[in-house]
């Protein structure tokens, strides 16, 4: 008993003597038609969830704006977002090279652009895909994996609350909601980074033999997830992280101004963040329904009526939820073509 608790406590990416089979996903069972399936199916919802939201609007005003945006905007929207992606891909090499795995960052920039085609997960979990092939290629434990994507999480989560804060006084009516979310993400990584709260108390629910594994991994998860979290390395992903989001809040003010809507950008920046902040804590699979709802509820409170502000939150979730996923499908298609699993 005290071999098996040492082995937990010393190597958390190792698995337990007796421990059940690893259950981690190999590169063998994602395929490209499962990656589709879950897509499809999580498409379907949206397509649902929107044609409901626009009939029950001006159907035919939501059309006409969305057909008359300025080209010239909706680029420099896509381009603002592909940069924003771009950092976060970079925050993603940078945590890889900090837990001693230093990769090229082309091939570290494919790997998290292709983990948007699960974006689609509740928390975008389903984003621990890009470990299949870090694991595959490079060796990299997935374990690893999942505790970098907790922290990338957990800093796209601070990034967006430091974000929404600059707004924060414009907003009186949603003072109260904005606190329970902030102190929710500081919580969160707090907890992270108290490894004496939470090792002793895995430590010991990994003496169950048939609870030895998964104690053993999420215990590397969390001593992952705390590595990153020194102060240095918190704060480059803290800055990286809201300089990312800002560009899409910056997008969001974007699309208000080609639809001839009203609105500063600390409006569109708190609009924006917030929403998102509450679409990531809802777990909502993409955080959809509850980052629409929020978008639309803070635009009404700046006075943008509901037919007015669809047309707004529509096109900003194409430009970043959808445009996601469907850049993920063709990233996922060409890492699955390359090894060979189709």
């Amino acid at each position: 008993m005290l071999e098996k608790k040492a082995a937990l406590t010393s190597h958390p990416d190792s698995e337990p003597e007796n421990a059940a089979p690893v259950a981690e996903i190999s590169l063998s069972e994602v395929s490209y038609s499962r990656v589709i399936r879950s897509v499809v199916i999580f498409a379907l919802v949206g397509a649902v969830l929107y044609a409901a939201a626009t009939l029950a609007s001006d159907y035919q005003t939501t059309i006409r704006a969305l057909a008359n945006f300025p080209l010239t905007s909706l680029a420099l929207v896509l381009l603002l977002v592909v940069t924003g992606w771009v950092l976060r891909g970079w925050r993603f090499a940078y945590y890889l090279a900090k837990t001693g795995h230093r990769l090229p960052f082309g091939y570290t920039l494919e790997v998290f652009l292709a983990s948007f085609a699960l974006t689609g997960t509740p928390g975008k979990m389903g984003e621990a895909a890009k470990g299949v092939f870090l694991k595959e290629d490079h060796g990299v434990s997935f374990t690893r994996v999942v505790g970098i994507l907790v922290v990338e999480r957990l800093m796209d989560l601070w990034g967006v609350l430091l974000l929404a804060s600059f707004s924060f006084l414009l907003f009186s009516a949603w003072r109260g909601a904005f606190l329970v979310c902030a102190a929710t993400v500081v919580f969160g990584g707090i907890f992270l980074t108290m490894g004496r709260v939470y090792r002793p108390v895995l430590d010991r629910i990994g003496r169950a033999p048939f609870l030895a594994w998964p104690a053993q991994k999420l215990l590397g998860v969390l001593l992952t997830g705390r590595e990153l979290m020194t102060p240095r390395v918190f704060l480059v992903g803290l800055v990286i992280s809201t300089v990312a989001w800002g560009l899409e809040s910056v997008s969001l003010y974007l699309v208000l101004r080609g639809l001839d809507l009203s609105a500063t950008l600390l409006e569109a920046n708190f609009a924006y963040s917030f929403s998102t902040l509450v679409g990531a804590l809802s777990m909502l699979p993409g955080g959809i329904g509850g980052t629409e709802a929020g978008m639309a509820g803070i635009l009404a409170f700046l006075g943008i009526g509901y037919s007015s502000a669809l047309p707004a939150v529509l096109l900003i979730r194409l430009c970043t939820l959808w445009f996601a996923i469907l850049v993920g499908i063709v990233f996922m298609a060409f890492l699955l073509s390359r090894s060979g699993k189709r």
